[in-house]
């Protein structure tokens, strides 16, 4: 049991990394960590995942909260984008001649962050049954 959720960080933290580099790539950063303006919301949003997949395994233990977890997790559908919008305002809200690409390139770690969430709350739903 311990294994598999070790394998599941890993899997969700290679393919945040894999994905990462690709994006940056696509998109020119010549640095792909330190310069590379998506280099910070992908390690939020991974982070985030992380602390979910974390938050649930641990309230999954707990009868109190067993049969709250859809509802729970619907709550951190509002809490991420809000969280991720108000750290990163600079990117969305301000002019700067810094920020050279589209703000949808912003949309791709939400989403894979979303994957990894959802595909991890389903198999956890799974075995509740």
């Amino acid at each position: 049991m311990r294994g598999r959720g070790l394998l599941q960080t890993a899997i969700f933290i290679l393919s945040f990394t894999l994905i990462y580099l690709l994006h940056a790539y696509i998109i020119g950063c010549n640095s792909f960590v330190e310069n590379c303006i998506l280099f910070n919301p992908y390690i939020f949003l991974l982070s985030f995942v992380l602390l979910v997949v974390a938050v649930f395994k641990i309230l999954f233990q707990m009868k109190k909260f067993k049969n709250q977890l859809g509802f729970i997790y619907l709550s951190t559908l509002v809490l991420k984008p809000v969280l991720f919008v108000i750290l990163f305002q600079s990117y969305f809200f301000d002019d700067l001649a810094e920020i050279e690409i589209n703000k949808g390139h912003f949309l791709v770690p939400v989403f894979l962050g979303l994957a990894c969430e959802v595909y991890f709350l389903s198999k956890l739903l799974k075995r509740m049954e």
